[in-house]
């Protein structure tokens, strides 16, 4: 996790605009991520906007 000034934690915040992917590996039942990246998903931000969207490795 990376937090912040003013308690901003990074990880929810790139995920919740879109800008990267939930990886269920590294952090397995997080359902705040998880229920973050599914609203980026419907709502189309960031990365979502492309039809097929490819991680990198």
């Amino acid at each position: 996790m990376c937090s912040c000034p003013y308690g901003t934690n990074l990880n929810q915040e790139l995920v919740e605009q879109g800008w990267c992917w939930w990886y269920r590996k590294y952090a397995p039942g997080d359902t705040v991520l998880e229920g973050l990246e599914k609203e980026a998903r419907g709502a189309r931000k960031g990365l979502w906007a492309d039809p097929q969207p490819v991680p990198s490795l």
